[in-house]
């Protein structure tokens, strides 16, 4: 359901609130929503700390919850209740619903289990509940969530044992003990939360709704997200384009390492995946993907609070040589680069630092650096023009002033001059006042240089982003135009002669159509067939069999190569027809293709249908070694030039791909065409469920296609 920014607001800014299943017992649920509504948290029980606005308790059997009188109904309250959180069995949920309505509330949070998550029974119990609340014009959160946080206005509607400190990061969770576990580690590290939400079990306002509710929020800079699934992936990626258009987005996924589409049957298939899926759909989005929570944490806080940087040259200062080093081995593994301080930044730090400085970049600055040290360094280096970020490694020794250095740092980054990014790490201060002093003050300390640096990384991708623009398509003489509906005849063709794993003739006539570039080659019927198309080719030649049994024919020997002459043919035809009898005795074989040898490196294309997502279209190494070394990336069809280029570049390849060992190199944009040819031949035929293109070899003249396998459903 679609809805403005307004109608959540209820759930943010209510006027009063009510516990329903307030409790004096202090191991409930319903005293923890009590208790953290009316004092903030599980700390000192002081009424200012807790939500402004009135709050009452609800429990059936009256009496008195932490100092409250607590009433038997909502209508008992005898006044409007804007906001309902609910602790009681699931049963009376639907009936507290219109119990709400009567007293005028907005919105309802059911902190309850036992609804959808408990099969049919309670999937009718959660449609009556929605349904009578969409009657009502009543929004809900929940059921089976641990709640609602929001700083700005002190709600703290969850069962959680922590307050969320007040902050810019606006945090969605699939997790409610994830929330906890964040809370914790904030107030640790001294950094904050616009909003911390536990959906639960999305009965009725759902992901989309609270990343919408989010990109317009004025509290919140950025926003972190935890999920395992989404209801309708495609979906909320089309919200995710949209949020992260306005807002850095950082994501993690937890089941990451699922073993992929084990029933697929091409090498596209096997590599695709629910992860690779949302991981094509967050590269497309502009979405930040963290691999850990802690990464998910330090980007967060670095995009809430620092400017993004205008490119990726990074200068480290720093009082030690040692950790200055591994942080900047940390920039070159995320591809960051030291900048080269130019003469003029050189000679200005000549006047301010000792002599024995390192005169290069990392800047060491020595150990005994004084705060006033630090502070000319730090401001000399974020005015030079070849720098785009900053960060900055203190370590303890017995002559620094930590405290007093912060304080340095700090005076530098509020002056009006300052604009580019700055991450420090006050090495093992993390937690203590003086590794809090600089968090408090917008500038996010990370305890260890490779946190510091990995933090800085996600400020340059997000400016990557946003300086992100389109990509004039170039002239494509090597390519034939492509031909969509003949594509599709040669599929439904497939479909009607019941062949699923198209034969290599009519696989090669689908992608022919679609405008890819084929090595010479043709079909034998038998061995003697292939000795003439061989002759008319010109040796060497690559035999392969033809058989819709075979699917990885390099797997069971069905590919002869550097094939020479009458009797090479002959040979390796005898040699196909023996290897595939003996790893798949069933398997007929139908022919031989007989192709023109071509040499080069090797990559592939190919789709998968993803049942959320819907297609998808894939890149990387190719060959025998795609399944191996998994060198590959991902992207949503349909995708644009830029996407295209952007996945060739997210390859480990590159130096295969640029022509190392006197190898080819890689006309990109044609790759790139062929990228977008594949995803628009699959977006116009619904009938292909898989596409391997594999190898296409990169050679002197440009990509040739030397194999392809097509499935249709």
């Amino acid at each position: 359901m679609a809805a403005a920014s307004n109608d959540l607001d209820c759930f943010v800014n209510p006027s009063s609130v009510a516990v329903v299943g307030a409790s004096k017992d202090e191991s409930s649920v319903g005293h923890a929503l009590l208790r953290n509504l009316l004092f903030g948290g599980a700390g000192p029980r002081e009424r200012k700390a807790g939500f402004g606005g009135p709050v009452h308790a609800v429990n059936a059997k009256g009496g008195d919850v932490l100092g409250q009188a607590a009433f038997t109904s909502l209508a008992a309250i005898g006044e409007k209740v804007d906001l309902v959180v609910a602790a009681i069995p699931p049963r009376f949920i639907p009936g507290l619903v219109d119990e709400a309505a009567a007293v005028g509330a907005r919105g309802m949070i059911v902190i309850s289990a036992g609804f959808g998550e408990m099969g049919d029974e309670g999937r009718k119990l959660q449609d009556d509940m929605v349904a009578r609340a969409k009657a009502h014009g009543i929004r809900l959160i929940g059921p089976n969530c641990l709640g609602v946080l929001r700083p700005a206005t002190a709600l703290n509607a969850s069962f959680s044992a922590k307050a969320a400190p007040r902050g810019r990061i606006g945090l969605l969770s699939q997790s409610g003990a994830l929330v906890t576990g964040l809370l914790s580690y904030a107030e640790r590290e001294r950094f904050g939360f616009s909003a911390a939400v536990s959906l639960g079990g999305k009965a009725d306002v759902d992901d989309e709704e609270m990343l919408r509710f989010l990109a317009d929020d004025p509290e919140t800079r950025a926003i972190a997200i935890y999920l395992e699934a989404f209801p309708e992936p495609r979906k909320v990626y089309e919200v995710l384009r949209e949020v992260a258009a306005k807002k850095p987005v950082v994501a993690i996924k937890g089941g990451a390492t699922d073993a992929g589409a084990k029933a697929a049957s091409s090498h596209t298939g096997s590599l695709a995946g629910s992860h690779a899926a949302y991981s094509a759909a967050f590269a497309q989005a502009g979405v930040l993907q963290a691999r850990t929570s802690s990464e998910l944490a330090g980007w967060a806080r670095a995009l809430s609070s620092q400017p993004i940087a205008h490119g990726n040259r990074i200068a480290i200062i720093t009082n030690a040589g040692g950790p200055g080093v591994l942080a900047a081995d940390a920039c070159g593994r995320e591809g960051l680069a030291l900048a080269e301080l130019s003469a003029d930044t050189k000679s200005a730090l000549d006047k301010v630092l000792p002599a024995v400085w390192s005169h290069n970049n990392p800047i060491d600055v020595i150990g005994d650096a004084t705060p006033e040290r630090f502070e000319h360094a730090l401001r000399i280096v974020g005015a030079a023009p070849e720098v785009d970020g900053v960060v900055l490694l203190l370590t303890v020794q017995a002559m620094t002033d930590p405290l007093a250095t912060a304080r340095a740092v700090e005076r530098v980054h509020a002056e009006p001059t300052w604009t580019k990014p700055l991450v420090a790490s006050l090495v093992g201060l993390v937690g203590t006042d003086v590794g809090s002093y600089l968090d408090e003050r917008g500038i996010p300390e990370l305890n260890m240089p490779e946190q510091a640096v990995n933090a800085m990384a996600a400020l340059v991708r997000r400016g990557r982003w946003v300086a992100r623009k389109p990509v004039d398509a170039p002239a494509m003489a090597k390519l034939p135009a492509p031909d969509l509906d003949k594509a599709r005849r040669a599929a439904k063709e497939a479909q009607a002669a019941g062949q699923k794993n198209l034969d290599l003739g009519r696989a090669r006539a689908v992608l022919e159509a679609a405008g890819i570039r084929y090595n010479r080659g043709g079909t034998a019927a038998d061995e003697g067939e292939a000795v003439k198309l061989a002759e008319s080719i010109g040796y060497p030649v690559v035999v392969k069999a033809v058989s819709a049994d075979v699917v990885h024919k390099s797997d069971v020997g069905a590919v002869v190569l550097d094939v020479v002459g009458e009797d090479g043919v002959r040979a390796a035809c005898a040699k196909i027809r023996q290897r595939v009898a003996q790893h798949v005795p069933h398997a007929r074989i139908e022919g031989f293709t007989v192709d023109e040898q071509v040499k080069g490196t090797e990559i592939i294309v190919g789709t998968f249908r993803d049942p959320g997502f819907g297609p998808l279209v894939m890149v990387g190494l190719g060959g025998i070694f795609v399944e191996v070394y998994k060198d590959v990336s991902w992207r949503l069809v349909p995708l644009d030039r830029l996407d295209a280029l952007e996945m060739i570049g997210d390859l480990q390849a590159q130096p295969l791909l640029n022509g190392a060992r006197k190898r080819p190199v890689l006309d990109r944009a044609e790759l790139a065409e062929v990228i977008l040819r594949i995803s628009n031949l699959v977006d116009a035929v619904p009938e292909i469920v898989e596409i391997d293109l594999n190898p296409l070899v990169i050679t002197k003249s440009g990509l040739v296609a030397i194999d392809a396998r097509v499935i249709v459903g």
